[in-house]
């Protein structure tokens, strides 16, 4: 596998990547919405059981806002990554994506 071929695998990856990343902020929205929505009920209806919902789905943001982070410590990775890469020698930039890797999805063993 030459240094272009890799160079797009990194591109898809990328892409995927930011597909990901906009569905979580969909749902991250999403609970963020229902959250909203119960404690403003609470507050007119004057029904304070309605706010342990909010208290819940902001809990759940946790999960994916951490998954948000992580994808775009990624991307940034993945995104200079073939600038940088492109203009070393062949060997050495077979030896840094090998530490690219590793750094950003760890080590398997």
């Amino acid at each position: 596998m030459d240094l272009d071929q890799i160079i797009k695998r990194i591109y898809e990856v990328h892409r995927q990547n930011r597909t990901t990343e906009i569905l979580l902020i969909i749902g991250t929205s999403a609970l963020f919405l229902c959250g909203i929505t119960c404690f403003v009920v609470a507050i007119i209806k004057q029904e304070f059981a309605w706010g342990a919902p909010p208290l819940i789905t902001t809990g759940l943001l946790y999960y994916p806002l951490k998954e948000i982070k992580e994808l775009r410590r990624k991307n940034i990775a993945l995104a200079t990554a073939p600038a940088l890469i492109s203009q070393l020698p062949k060997a050495k930039a077979a030896e840094e994506i090998q530490k690219l890797l590793q750094n950003l999805f760890g080590n398997n063993d």
